[in-house]
């Protein structure tokens, strides 16, 4: 545990001279959530967004008709 305690003082610190700011993110907007938790498409496809995550385009994924069909 002392690992931790060490942690907590640094970022209090570090809070304290101002060097870090926290703040509260809403539970909708935790981005990180996109890619470890099963979220409603909805919710999924606006996390995608803001993190920067697109489709893939198709000449990227390759052939997929002549994979499934072999």
């Amino acid at each position: 545990m002392k690992h931790v305690a060490l942690d907590y003082h640094f970022i209090r610190e570090q809070v304290q001279n101002g060097l870090l700011r926290v703040s509260h993110i809403s539970a909708s907007n935790q981005l990180a959530d996109a890619l470890t938790k099963p979220l409603a498409r909805p919710q999924f496809d606006s996390l995608k967004a803001k993190i920067g995550l697109a489709p893939w385009p198709s000449i990227l994924r390759g052939h997929d008709k002549d994979i499934q069909s072999s």
